[in-house]
Protein backbone atom coordinates (compact mmCIF):
# COMPACT_ATOMS: atom_id res chain seq x y z
CA UNK A 1 0.00 0.00 0.00
CA UNK A 2 1.38 3.41 -0.98
CA UNK A 3 0.35 5.33 2.13
CA UNK A 4 2.40 8.23 3.50
CA UNK A 5 3.99 7.28 6.82
CA UNK A 6 4.66 10.21 9.20
CA UNK A 7 7.09 8.08 11.24
CA UNK A 8 9.33 7.62 8.21
CA UNK A 9 12.26 9.98 7.63
CA UNK A 10 13.67 10.21 4.11
CA UNK A 11 16.92 12.10 3.92
CA UNK A 12 20.07 12.37 1.76
CA UNK A 13 22.71 9.78 2.58
CA UNK A 14 25.73 10.89 4.57
CA UNK A 15 29.13 9.38 5.15
CA UNK A 16 28.03 8.06 8.53
CA UNK A 17 25.35 5.98 6.77
CA UNK A 18 27.87 3.92 4.81
CA UNK A 19 27.89 0.84 7.05
CA UNK A 20 24.08 0.63 7.20
CA UNK A 21 23.92 1.00 3.43
CA UNK A 22 26.53 -1.74 3.00
CA UNK A 23 24.55 -4.10 5.24
CA UNK A 24 21.41 -3.50 3.16
CA UNK A 25 23.31 -4.12 -0.08
CA UNK A 26 24.69 -7.42 1.21
CA UNK A 27 21.20 -8.47 2.38
CA UNK A 28 19.69 -7.60 -1.01
CA UNK A 29 22.30 -9.56 -2.97
CA UNK A 30 21.93 -12.57 -0.64
CA UNK A 31 18.20 -12.47 -1.40
CA UNK A 32 18.92 -12.68 -5.17
CA UNK A 33 18.17 -9.00 -5.72
CA UNK A 34 19.48 -7.77 -9.08
CA UNK A 35 21.52 -4.72 -8.07
CA UNK A 36 24.71 -5.41 -10.02
CA UNK A 37 26.57 -7.77 -7.69
CA UNK A 38 27.01 -11.51 -7.33
CA UNK A 39 26.56 -13.54 -4.16
CA UNK A 40 28.39 -13.81 -1.84
CA UNK A 41 29.11 -10.10 -1.63
CA UNK A 42 31.73 -9.26 0.97
CA UNK A 43 31.05 -6.44 3.40
CA UNK A 44 34.31 -4.76 2.40
CA UNK A 45 33.27 -4.69 -1.25
CA UNK A 46 29.85 -3.31 -0.32
CA UNK A 47 31.44 -0.56 1.78
CA UNK A 48 33.80 0.32 -1.07
CA UNK A 49 30.84 0.66 -3.44
CA UNK A 50 29.08 3.07 -1.11
CA UNK A 51 32.29 5.04 -0.52
CA UNK A 52 32.45 5.64 -4.28
CA UNK A 53 28.72 6.42 -4.50
CA UNK A 54 28.88 8.96 -1.67
CA UNK A 55 31.88 10.62 -3.30
CA UNK A 56 29.79 10.90 -6.48
CA UNK A 57 27.11 12.63 -4.40
CA UNK A 58 29.67 15.23 -3.28
CA UNK A 59 30.66 15.77 -6.92
CA UNK A 60 27.01 16.34 -7.88
CA UNK A 61 26.85 13.24 -10.06
CA UNK A 62 24.46 11.19 -7.95
CA UNK A 63 21.63 11.51 -5.44
CA UNK A 64 21.29 8.89 -2.70
CA UNK A 65 18.31 8.94 -0.35
CA UNK A 66 17.73 6.80 2.73
CA UNK A 67 14.46 5.92 4.47
CA UNK A 68 14.78 5.64 8.25
CA UNK A 69 12.49 4.79 11.14
CA UNK A 70 13.65 4.93 14.75
CA UNK A 71 17.27 4.96 13.64
CA UNK A 72 16.91 1.88 11.43
CA UNK A 73 17.63 2.00 7.69
CA UNK A 74 14.64 0.49 5.87
CA UNK A 75 15.30 1.43 2.25
CA UNK A 76 17.58 3.35 -0.08
CA UNK A 77 17.56 4.49 -3.69
CA UNK A 78 19.87 6.41 -6.00
CA UNK A 79 19.61 8.68 -8.99
CA UNK A 80 22.50 8.85 -11.43
CA UNK A 81 22.38 12.34 -12.93
CA UNK A 82 23.24 11.82 -16.58
CA UNK A 83 25.98 14.23 -17.65
CA UNK A 84 25.90 13.74 -21.43
CA UNK A 85 25.44 17.13 -23.18
CA UNK A 86 22.52 15.72 -25.16
CA UNK A 87 20.70 14.44 -22.05
CA UNK A 88 20.73 17.15 -19.39
CA UNK A 89 17.07 16.41 -18.64
CA UNK A 90 17.55 12.71 -17.71
CA UNK A 91 18.30 10.78 -14.54
CA UNK A 92 18.65 7.03 -14.05
CA UNK A 93 17.01 5.34 -11.07
CA UNK A 94 19.30 2.71 -9.52
CA UNK A 95 19.93 0.68 -6.37
CA UNK A 96 16.37 0.85 -5.00
CA UNK A 97 16.51 -1.58 -2.08
CA UNK A 98 14.16 -2.28 0.82
CA UNK A 99 14.79 -4.52 3.80
CA UNK A 100 12.86 -7.77 3.80
CA UNK A 101 10.87 -6.71 6.86
CA UNK A 102 9.78 -3.40 5.27
CA UNK A 103 8.58 -4.75 1.91
CA UNK A 104 4.90 -4.29 1.10
CA UNK A 105 4.52 -1.41 3.56
CA UNK A 106 4.54 1.45 1.05
CA UNK A 107 8.02 2.63 2.04
CA UNK A 108 9.44 1.88 -1.40
CA UNK A 109 6.79 4.03 -3.07
CA UNK A 110 7.48 6.97 -0.74
CA UNK A 111 11.20 6.64 -1.44
CA UNK A 112 10.73 6.64 -5.23
CA UNK A 113 8.46 9.70 -5.02
CA UNK A 114 11.12 11.48 -2.96
CA UNK A 115 13.74 10.59 -5.58
CA UNK A 116 11.48 11.94 -8.31
CA UNK A 117 11.11 15.22 -6.43
CA UNK A 118 14.89 15.42 -6.02
CA UNK A 119 15.21 14.90 -9.79
CA UNK A 120 12.77 17.75 -10.48
CA UNK A 121 14.71 20.05 -8.19
CA UNK A 122 17.82 19.38 -10.29
CA UNK A 123 16.08 20.01 -13.59
CA UNK A 124 15.62 16.35 -14.53
CA UNK A 125 12.26 15.43 -16.01
CA UNK A 126 12.87 12.00 -17.58
CA UNK A 127 13.57 9.01 -15.33
CA UNK A 128 14.76 5.70 -16.77
CA UNK A 129 15.44 2.43 -14.99
CA UNK A 130 15.71 -1.29 -15.55
CA UNK A 131 14.41 -4.11 -13.38
CA UNK A 132 14.91 -7.84 -13.46
CA UNK A 133 11.92 -9.70 -14.85
CA UNK A 134 10.67 -10.95 -11.51
CA UNK A 135 7.09 -10.86 -10.29
CA UNK A 136 6.23 -7.67 -8.48
CA UNK A 137 8.82 -5.16 -9.71
CA UNK A 138 7.01 -4.13 -12.89
CA UNK A 139 3.66 -3.84 -11.12
CA UNK A 140 5.27 -1.67 -8.44
CA UNK A 141 6.66 0.84 -10.92
CA UNK A 142 3.54 0.83 -13.07
CA UNK A 143 1.52 1.87 -10.03
CA UNK A 144 3.88 4.84 -9.76
CA UNK A 145 3.25 5.87 -13.37
CA UNK A 146 6.20 4.25 -15.16
CA UNK A 147 5.80 2.84 -18.67
CA UNK A 148 7.52 -0.21 -20.15
CA UNK A 149 9.91 0.46 -23.02
CA UNK A 150 10.85 -3.18 -23.67
CA UNK A 151 12.70 -6.25 -22.51
CA UNK A 152 16.28 -7.39 -23.05
CA UNK A 153 16.91 -11.15 -22.80
CA UNK A 154 19.97 -12.57 -21.00
CA UNK A 155 20.89 -9.12 -19.72
CA UNK A 156 22.76 -10.07 -16.55
CA UNK A 157 23.47 -12.91 -14.18
CA UNK A 158 21.25 -13.12 -11.11
CA UNK A 159 23.20 -12.92 -7.82
CA UNK A 160 22.54 -16.59 -7.05
CA UNK A 161 23.32 -17.67 -10.63
CA UNK A 162 21.61 -17.93 -14.02
CA UNK A 163 21.14 -15.35 -16.75
CA UNK A 164 18.07 -13.19 -16.42
CA UNK A 165 16.21 -10.78 -18.66
CA UNK A 166 15.68 -7.15 -17.74
CA UNK A 167 12.83 -4.74 -18.39
CA UNK A 168 13.44 -1.08 -19.23
CA UNK A 169 10.96 1.48 -17.87
CA UNK A 170 10.61 5.26 -18.06
CA UNK A 171 8.58 8.14 -16.70
CA UNK A 172 8.23 11.78 -17.74
CA UNK A 173 7.92 13.75 -14.52
CA UNK A 174 6.06 16.61 -16.17
CA UNK A 175 3.59 14.26 -17.88
CA UNK A 176 -0.03 14.35 -16.80
CA UNK A 177 -0.54 11.92 -13.98
CA UNK A 178 -3.26 9.28 -14.35
CA UNK A 179 -6.66 10.27 -13.07
CA UNK A 180 -7.02 9.08 -9.50
CA UNK A 181 -9.50 6.25 -9.12
CA UNK A 182 -11.62 5.37 -6.16
CA UNK A 183 -10.12 3.02 -3.63
CA UNK A 184 -11.49 -0.49 -4.16
CA UNK A 185 -12.17 -2.79 -1.24
CA UNK A 186 -9.89 -5.84 -1.68
CA UNK A 187 -12.79 -8.01 -0.52
CA UNK A 188 -14.80 -6.86 -3.53
CA UNK A 189 -11.99 -7.80 -5.91
CA UNK A 190 -11.68 -11.20 -4.27
CA UNK A 191 -15.42 -11.84 -4.49
CA UNK A 192 -15.55 -11.17 -8.22
CA UNK A 193 -12.34 -13.10 -8.81
CA UNK A 194 -13.87 -16.13 -7.09
CA UNK A 195 -16.77 -15.77 -9.50
CA UNK A 196 -14.28 -15.79 -12.37
CA UNK A 197 -12.62 -18.90 -10.89
CA UNK A 198 -15.99 -20.67 -10.87
CA UNK A 199 -16.29 -19.89 -14.58
CA UNK A 200 -12.78 -21.22 -15.16
CA UNK A 201 -13.93 -24.45 -13.54
CA UNK A 202 -16.81 -24.63 -16.02
CA UNK A 203 -14.35 -24.21 -18.89
CA UNK A 204 -12.47 -27.27 -17.70
CA UNK A 205 -15.38 -29.44 -16.60
CA UNK A 206 -17.93 -28.65 -19.30
CA UNK A 207 -15.77 -27.97 -22.36
CA UNK A 208 -12.35 -29.42 -21.47
CA UNK A 209 -10.89 -25.99 -22.27
CA UNK A 210 -7.96 -24.29 -20.57
CA UNK A 211 -9.51 -23.07 -17.28
CA UNK A 212 -9.69 -19.31 -17.63
CA UNK A 213 -12.77 -17.37 -16.53
CA UNK A 214 -13.73 -13.71 -16.80
CA UNK A 215 -16.37 -11.45 -15.28
CA UNK A 216 -17.28 -7.96 -16.49
CA UNK A 217 -18.65 -5.63 -13.79
CA UNK A 218 -20.41 -2.31 -14.41
CA UNK A 219 -19.47 0.92 -12.58
CA UNK A 220 -22.45 0.24 -10.30
CA UNK A 221 -21.01 -3.13 -9.29
CA UNK A 222 -23.37 -5.29 -11.35
CA UNK A 223 -22.16 -8.32 -13.30
CA UNK A 224 -23.01 -7.59 -16.95
CA UNK A 225 -20.83 -10.16 -18.69
CA UNK A 226 -19.42 -13.62 -18.04
CA UNK A 227 -17.17 -15.83 -20.08
CA UNK A 228 -14.73 -18.69 -20.12
CA UNK A 229 -12.42 -20.09 -22.75
CA UNK A 230 -14.38 -21.54 -25.68
CA UNK A 231 -12.00 -21.12 -28.61
CA UNK A 232 -11.66 -24.90 -29.14
CA UNK A 233 -15.35 -25.63 -28.61
CA UNK A 234 -16.52 -22.86 -30.96
CA UNK A 235 -13.64 -23.18 -33.45
CA UNK A 236 -13.00 -19.50 -32.80
CA UNK A 237 -9.45 -18.28 -32.16
CA UNK A 238 -10.83 -15.10 -30.57
CA UNK A 239 -13.14 -16.84 -28.06
CA UNK A 240 -10.99 -16.22 -24.99
CA UNK A 241 -12.72 -15.73 -21.65
CA UNK A 242 -12.19 -11.96 -21.71
CA UNK A 243 -13.65 -11.58 -25.20
CA UNK A 244 -16.68 -13.69 -24.31
CA UNK A 245 -17.39 -11.58 -21.22
CA UNK A 246 -16.94 -8.29 -23.10
CA UNK A 247 -19.18 -9.43 -25.95
CA UNK A 248 -21.91 -10.25 -23.46
CA UNK A 249 -21.40 -6.95 -21.66
CA UNK A 250 -21.55 -4.95 -24.89
CA UNK A 251 -24.87 -6.56 -25.83
CA UNK A 252 -26.20 -5.92 -22.32
CA UNK A 253 -25.28 -2.22 -22.53
CA UNK A 254 -26.11 -1.84 -26.21
CA UNK A 255 -22.71 -0.26 -26.73
CA UNK A 256 -19.28 -1.33 -27.99
CA UNK A 257 -17.75 0.93 -25.33
CA UNK A 258 -17.54 -0.46 -21.80
CA UNK A 259 -16.72 2.82 -20.12
CA UNK A 260 -16.13 2.62 -16.37
CA UNK A 261 -16.34 -1.18 -16.28
CA UNK A 262 -13.95 -3.57 -14.54
CA UNK A 263 -12.90 -6.88 -16.02
CA UNK A 264 -11.89 -9.70 -13.68
CA UNK A 265 -10.00 -12.58 -15.29
CA UNK A 266 -8.11 -15.48 -13.74
CA UNK A 267 -5.11 -15.20 -16.10
CA UNK A 268 -3.27 -12.11 -17.34
CA UNK A 269 -4.69 -11.22 -20.79
CA UNK A 270 -2.81 -11.90 -24.01
CA UNK A 271 -2.11 -9.18 -26.60
CA UNK A 272 -5.43 -9.74 -28.38
CA UNK A 273 -7.48 -9.40 -25.21
CA UNK A 274 -5.38 -6.54 -23.87
CA UNK A 275 -6.03 -4.43 -26.96
CA UNK A 276 -9.72 -5.35 -26.83
CA UNK A 277 -9.75 -3.85 -23.32
CA UNK A 278 -8.16 -0.67 -24.65
CA UNK A 279 -10.54 -0.37 -27.60
CA UNK A 280 -13.55 -1.01 -25.35
CA UNK A 281 -12.38 1.70 -22.91
CA UNK A 282 -12.54 -0.68 -19.95
CA UNK A 283 -11.52 1.31 -16.88
CA UNK A 284 -9.89 -1.36 -14.78
CA UNK A 285 -8.43 -4.85 -15.18
CA UNK A 286 -8.00 -7.25 -12.27
CA UNK A 287 -6.26 -10.53 -13.04
CA UNK A 288 -5.18 -13.54 -11.03
CA UNK A 289 -2.10 -15.36 -12.30
CA UNK A 290 0.55 -13.60 -14.35
CA UNK A 291 1.57 -15.11 -17.69
CA UNK A 292 5.32 -15.06 -18.29
CA UNK A 293 4.91 -16.34 -21.87
CA UNK A 294 2.10 -14.29 -23.43
CA UNK A 295 0.93 -11.84 -20.77
CA UNK A 296 0.44 -8.41 -22.34
CA UNK A 297 -0.46 -6.42 -19.21
CA UNK A 298 2.96 -6.16 -17.63
CA UNK A 299 4.64 -9.56 -17.89
CA UNK A 300 5.83 -9.87 -21.50
CA UNK A 301 4.55 -6.53 -22.77
CA UNK A 302 2.37 -3.75 -21.36
CA UNK A 303 -0.19 -2.83 -23.98
CA UNK A 304 -2.91 -1.59 -21.63
CA UNK A 305 -0.81 1.29 -20.25
CA UNK A 306 1.13 2.30 -23.36
CA UNK A 307 1.08 6.13 -23.37
CA UNK A 308 0.75 6.15 -27.16
CA UNK A 309 -2.81 4.86 -26.87
CA UNK A 310 -5.70 7.23 -26.32
CA UNK A 311 -6.92 5.11 -23.41
CA UNK A 312 -5.08 3.35 -20.62
CA UNK A 313 -6.42 0.68 -18.32
CA UNK A 314 -5.77 0.61 -14.58
CA UNK A 315 -4.33 -2.79 -13.66
CA UNK A 316 -4.30 -4.86 -10.47
CA UNK A 317 -2.60 -8.23 -10.78
CA UNK A 318 -2.14 -11.14 -8.43
CA UNK A 319 -5.63 -11.27 -6.91
CA UNK A 320 -6.04 -14.93 -5.92
CA UNK A 321 -3.09 -15.44 -8.22
CA UNK A 322 -1.80 -18.54 -6.49
CA UNK A 323 -5.17 -20.28 -6.71
CA UNK A 324 -5.62 -19.24 -10.33
CA UNK A 325 -2.14 -20.42 -11.28
CA UNK A 326 -2.55 -23.73 -9.48
CA UNK A 327 -5.75 -24.49 -11.39
CA UNK A 328 -3.99 -23.89 -14.69
CA UNK A 329 -0.96 -25.94 -13.67
CA UNK A 330 -3.09 -28.87 -12.57
CA UNK A 331 -5.06 -28.78 -15.82
CA UNK A 332 -1.90 -29.24 -17.86
CA UNK A 333 -0.52 -31.79 -15.41
CA UNK A 334 -3.67 -33.87 -15.84
CA UNK A 335 -3.20 -33.76 -19.61
CA UNK A 336 0.25 -35.26 -19.09
CA UNK A 337 -1.00 -37.91 -16.70
CA UNK A 338 0.61 -36.29 -13.67
CA UNK A 339 -1.00 -35.94 -10.21
CA UNK A 340 -2.29 -32.48 -9.15
CA UNK A 341 -0.22 -30.23 -6.97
Amino acid sequence: MDIDDPTLRIAPAEGADRDALADLLVETVAGNGSVGFMHPLGLGEARAFWDDALEAVVRGERIVLCAWRDGELLATGSLALVSAPSQPHRAELTKVMTTTAARGSGIGAQLVRALEQAARERGRRLITLDVSLVEGATAFYRRLGYSVAGDIPEYAHKPLGGLGATRVLWKLLDAREPVATAVVDPAVDERFMRHALSLAERAENEDDEIPVGAVLVSPAGEVIGEGWNRNITEHDPTAHAEIMAMRQGGKRLGNHRLVGCTLYVTLEPCAMCAMALVHARVARLVYGAGDSKTGACGSVSDLVSDPRHNHRVQVQGGVLGEESGRRLTNYFRSKRGKPPL
